[in-house]
């Protein structure tokens, strides 16, 4: 029996799956980085045995459970809690304790593929007695993610790191003393997320309401071309009060038309961003 080989696809594939996807589901996919979305292509293929776009096209338009499949395979996710300590460190000293005597504070975490980003916050909040004051709003965009991040269950593999990453964060402290250590697997103490609701939102196509005193969008931006970025920057900046921070990840900065006069740098290593007062 001969082995199924990968696909491999042309700019011209891609395009031609852009636009059914857009036809059918109203997603545009056409501003994101080639390069990453073509090997997640690729992989979900092969995985499900796929031997052209054509078929690829064909199975999504007619079954969308198999296209939420496919969102979920194509994402970003963010795969450990406290990736970068320094930015934790920073955005912990520099951000939140700027609310320890606020009666009340309001984050979003948008686009939020895995919860370890939300785990994080959620331990540093609970380490200086926010989580009462604190409500975070996280919003994904499939059912899947909601279910994911609810779950709050980290596979013990993945757990290594995890701890490697927070003690570099705080020594002498211990990950595990928020976690019930399963057989196979880790589960965050449940209470840690009375503070969070999750929901199914899209950034660029559901409309949104509400504003925010800190807004974390880390390391999304990376796979967006620069009118995508820019897109994303105006909905965020919408969303953010002023006198608010946003995070965007070390490799992103904040630079749609116009914003030295709205934001001041809080911090350039970690890109970090306080929104001026109107």
């Amino acid at each position: 029996m001969l082995a199924l080989k990968k696909t491999i696809l042309g700019i011209s594939d891609l395009k031609s799956l852009f636009q059914s996807i857009k036809s059918f589901y109203s997603d545009d996919y056409s501003n994101y980085a080639i390069s990453s979305l073509k090997r997640r292509i690729e992989e979900f293929m092969f995985s499900f045995h796929m031997l052209n776009i054509d078929e690829l096209i064909n199975k999504l338009e007619k079954d969308k459970t198999l296209y939420q499949l496919f969102i979920d395979a194509i994402q970003v996710e963010t795969t450990e809690m406290f990736r970068d300590p320094e930015f934790w460190v920073q955005f912990r000293d520099l951000v939140l304790k700027k609310y320890r005597y606020a009666k009340e504070i309001k984050v979003w975490i948008p686009d939020c593929n895995s919860g370890e980003e939300l785990y994080s916050l959620q331990i540093i909040l609970h380490q200086l007695k926010m989580n009462e004051k604190t409500s975070v709003y996280v919003s994904t965009i499939t059912d899947k993610n909601v279910e994911t991040i609810k779950k709050a269950t980290i596979d013990h593999k993945k757990m290594e790191l995890n701890i490697a990453n927070f003690d570099r964060y705080e020594e002498g402290a211990k990950l595990t003393d928020y976690f019930i250590l399963k057989s196979n697997a880790a589960l965050l103490n449940a209470e840690l997320l009375d503070n969070v609701k999750v929901e199914k939102r899209n950034l660029f196509t559901d409309e949104h309401q509400g504003v925010y005193d800190c807004i974390l969008y880390r390391n999304k931006m990376l796979y967006y071309n620069p009118q995508l970025k820019n897109e994303a920057l105006k909905r965020l900046n919408t969303s953010l009060k002023p006198g608010g921070y946003i995070a965007v990840g070390i490799k992103e900065s904040v630079d749609f038309p116009s914003w030295e006069r709205e934001f001041i740098v809080i911090s350039e290593s970690e890109r970090i961003y306080k929104k001026v007062l109107a």
